[in-house]
C-alpha cells in the first residue's frame, strides 16, 4: 500500500517494490536433495553448549573451547554452530601430512530524499554480475548438475593481486557485533502480522511513525547503535591485505586448496598474567606482505609472516585505551584504521580513531568520532583517500593522508541512532530517528561527499537491523518471531530490492547473523550473489550450502554438506565458496570449495593432525604459500597460527 508522506518536510518515503517470492520459492532449481544428514561433530558427551549474551541473531558462536580447556560459562548458544571441545585424536596414521617444525575511511546537510525519482519494479533479468562458470577439478557434482574434473591449479596460493580473494562482499569490508561489548538490542516493538503475502506489503509499503517511547529511547537512554562491522569478518580466508576495499569488487584468483599444508609456527597466547584480565576477543586482523596483525583487548600486534616473530605493536591513544575494531582492510599506502575505546569496560564508547601505518607500525593520526560518554560500538573503514567511521549519532570521513574533515552525517531526522559501515564507494547505514517514517530507513551514502545516495524505509517494525554488506547494499532484519526474519538487497542505486527469507524450503534457516563487516563472517558476497551455509532450527552443524541471487531473491542452487564435522565457511575467491573442515576420526581438518555456479563441492589436501578446530575457530587469510588462522579467542588455541602449502 503506499505511504503516507511525513510531516516532516523533505522526509517523503520513497515507494518499495520489491521482488515478490513466496516461502515455496526458496527450492533452487536442480537442487539437491539434502539426503543423508552430517553427523555432528563427535559423540553427543563430547559437545559442550555455552551461552554468549553479546551475539546477537544466528550466527557463529564467539568461542570454541579446545584441547581441554573449559569454555567461557556465560556464552549463549543462538542459532548457527554448536561449540564443542576438540577432543585429541588416535594417535594413528590416516593421511595427515608430516608436521614440520617452526621456522626462524552527512555532509552537514544531507540529499533531500523527495528530490529522488520514484521506482517501480524492474523486470527480473540476468544479472550483469552473474560469475562465471569455475574450472572444477575433482569436483563432486551438486544434484542437478553434471560432474566435471579438471586440472588442479598448478600454483600454491598464486598471488595474482595484493587483495585479500576471499573477503567477504566486494566492499571488502565486515559487519556484526563489537569484540569487547554487544551491540544494544533493538527497540522492541510489534512484529508486523498477518498472512506471508500481507506481511510482505507491510515490510516493504507499510506505515511507520515516530513514537514518544521511541524518542525516549533515544534521549534518555542513549541506545548504543547496532553494531556493524563493516569489514570482513574474522574468519574469512583472505589474501594480503594491501589495497582498498575498491579492488576487493573484482574476484580474487581461485586458491590451490588441494595441497595438503604443514604447520609452520605459532605465536601463542599471552599469559593472563601479563594481560592483567584483558578480553582477548579478536577485534580484527590483517593479513600484510610481510606480517599478519591481530588485536584484541590486549592490543595491536605484529607478527613477521615468515617465522612469526614480534614485528610491532601499536602504541595505544591513551593509557587504558583498548582496541574494539579494525578497517577489514589496508589501503594501497598500506595505511589501516584502529578504533579505540578509552578502557577495557566494554560500557564506554569506541570513540577514537587512529590512521595506522602498517609498515612502521605508527600511528599517523586520531581522531575523536564523539564526546559521548555512553558505551557504543563503532566501525571503521580505509579507501584510498579517506578512512571513514560510523559511530551511534554520526558517520564522519578523514582525509586519509592528513586526517582533515571531509563530510559528517548525522541521519535522516532528528534524535538519530546509527550503525554501519562502508564499501569502495558506498556507505550503508542503518537510520532510527524520531521523526522520520517510518522510523527504521536503509540509506547509502556517497563515500566521496556523504551526500545520500538513496534510501529505503523499513516497514516491517524490525527488532534488530544489521548491515551484512555495503557493496552490494545488503541488511538483515529480525522481529519478534522467526519467520519476520528478512535479508534485504539493493542495487547500486537502490534498484531493485529483493527479499529473503531466513526460513529454508524443506527446513532450516540461512546462518547469516554475522555479516562481511564482522570480524569473523559467515556470509559472503561475490558479485550479486550471497553465499551462505544452511543449519537446522536447533542450530547445529551446517546441512547444505547455497547461494542466492540478490538482484531476485531467489536461490541458484543448494548442495548438501559431506563433512562429517563441523564446518563453516571461511571465504569466497574467484573459484567459488570456500568452506573449513575440522579434524574427526579418520578425516583431516581440511578446506573444501563449492564452485561459484553449480556449487560443486571439491574437497582439498589435508592439515597436519592436531589442527583440531582451529580451522573453524577464528579468521583464516591466505597470502602465497601461507595460510594463517587467527582465532577469535586466543586464550584457547593461539594467538596466530602459520600453515606452508606442502606440495
Amino acid at each position: 500500500m503506499a505511504q503516507e508522506p511525513s510531516t516532516t518536510p523533505g522526509y517523503d518515503q520513497q515507494p518499495w517494490y520489491p521482488q515478490q517470492q513466496g516461502h515455496q520459492e526458496q527450492q533452487a532449481y536442480g537442487q539437491q536433495p539434502h539426503g543423508e544428514q552430517p553427523q555432528p561433530y563427535g559423540h553427543p558427551e563430547q559437545q559442550a553448549s555455552y551461552a554468549d549474551p553479546q551475539q546477537q541473531g544466528y550466527g557463529y558462536p564467539d568461542q570454541q573451547s579446545a584441547y581441554g580447556q573449559h569454555p567461557y560459562p556465560d556464552r549463549q548458544q543462538a542459532y548457527g554452530y554448536q561449540e564443542q571441545p576438540y577432543q585429541d585424536q588416535p594417535q594413528h596414521g590416516y593421511g595427515y601430512p608430516e608436521q614440520q617444525a617452526p621456522y626462524a575511511g552527512q555532509p552537514t546537510g544531507y540529499q533531500d530524499p523527495s528530490a529522488q525519482q520514484l521506482y517501480a519494479p524492474a523486470e527480473p533479468g540476468p544479472s550483469p554480475f552473474d560469475p562465471p562458470q569455475a574450472a572444477p577439478y575433482g569436483q563432486r557434482p551438486a544434484a542437478g548438475a553434471a560432474s566435471a574434473s579438471g586440472p588442479a591449479p598448478a600454483s600454491d596460493y598464486p598471488q595474482t593481486s595484493a587483495e585479500d580473494p576471499f573477503a567477504p562482499g566486494g566492499d571488502g569490508v565486515p559487519a556484526g557485533t563489537g569484540p569487547s561489548g554487544a551491540p544494544a538490542p533493538g527497540r522492541e516493538r510489534p512484529a508486523a502480522t498477518g498472512l506471508a503475502a500481507r506481511a510482505r506489503a507491510a515490510v516493504l509499503s507499510g506505515e511507520g511513525a515516530p513514537t514518544r517511547r521511541g524518542l525516549a529511547i533515544r534521549v534518555g537512554a542513549g541506545v548504543a547503535a547496532l553494531a556493524v562491522l563493516i569489514t570482513a569478518g574474522v574468519l574469512a580466508t583472505s589474501d594480503d591485505d594491501a589495497g582498498t576495499p575498491a579492488a576487493k569488487t573484482a574476484q580474487g584468483a581461485s586458491q590451490n586448496i588441494a595441497v595438503a599444508h604443514t604447520k609452520a609456527w605459532t605465536v601463542a597466547a599471552q599469559p593472563a598474567a601479563d594481560t592483567q584480565g584483558a578480553d582477548d576477543t579478536l577485534a580484527g586482523s590483517w593479513l600484510l606482505a610481510d606480517t599478519v596483525v591481530r588485536a584484541d583487548g590486549t592490543g595491536v600486534h605484529a607478527y613477521a609472516l615468515a617465522d612469526g616473530k614480534p614485528a610491532w605493536e601499536l602504541k595505544a591513544p591513551a593509557d587504558g585505551a583498548v582496541p574494539c575494531g579494525l578497517s577489514p582492510a589496508v589501503n594501497g599506502s598500506g595505511l589501516g584504521a584502529v578504533v579505540y575505546r578509552p578502557a577495557a569496560d566494554p560500557k564506554s564508547p569506541c570513540s577514537t580513531v587512529a590512521a595506522v601505518d602498517t609498515k612502521s607500525g605508527q600511528a599517523v593520526w586520531t581522531k575523536t568520532l564523539s564526546d559521548a560518554k555512553d558505551g557504543y560500538t563503532t566501525h571503521v573503514a580505509v579507501t584510498d583517500d579517506k578512512v571513514i567511521a560510523v559511530g551511534e549519532d554520526k558517520a564522519a570521513a578523514w582525509a586519509a593522508a592528513d586526517g582533515a574533515e571531509a563530510w559528517q552525517y548525522t541521519g535522516q531526522g532528528k534524535f538519530c541512532t546509527l550503525s554501519g559501515n562502508a564499501g569502495a564507494s558506498v556507505v550503508v547505514l542503518h537510520s532510527r530517528c524520531a521523526d522520520s517514517t517510518p522510523a527504521d530507513q536503509a540509506v547509502a551514502l556517497n563515500v566521496s561527499d556523504g551526500k545520500v545516495r538513496f534510501w529505503r524505509g523499513l516497514n516491517n517494525q524490525p527488532t534488530t537491523v544489521t548491515v551484512l554488506s555495503a557493496e552490494p547494499a545488503v541488511v538483515l532484519t529480525t522481529g519478534e518471531k522467526p519467520e519476520d526474519e528478512r535479508v534485504f538487497a539493493w542495487g547500486a542505486e537502490g534498484d531493485p530490492a529483493a527479499e529473503i527469507p531466513l526460513a529454508v524450503e524443506g527446513g532450516g534457516r540461512l546462518d547469516v547473523g554475522r555479516g562481511g563487516f564482522d570480524p569473523v563472517p559467515g556470509v559472503y558476497f561475490q558479485g550479486s550473489t550471497m553465499f551462505a551455509a544452511v543449519v537446522p532450527e536447533s542450530g547445529g552443524n551446517p546441512t547444505a550450502i547455497t547461494a542466492y541471487d540478490l538482484s531476485t531473491g531467489k536461490p541458484q542452487w543448494r548442495t548438501p554438506v559431506a563433512e562429517k564435522s563441523k564446518a563453516r565457511p571461511i571465504g569466497v575467491d574467484a573459484g567459488g565458496l570456500v568452506v573449513a573442515a575440522d579434524e574427526h576420526g579418520d578425516q583431516p581438518a581440511h578446506l573444501s570449495r563449492f564452485a561459484l555456479s553449480g556449487g560443486q563441492e571439491t574437497q582439498g589436501g589435508a592439515f597436519p593432525q592436531g589442527t583440531g578446530s582451529l580451522l573453524t575457530a577464528g579468521r583464516v587469510r591466505t597470502s602465497t604459500g601461507h595460510l594463517v588462522a587467527v582465532p577469535e579467542h586466543a586464550s584457547n588455541y593461539s594467538a596466530v597460527t602459520a600453515f606452508t602449502s606442502k606440495g
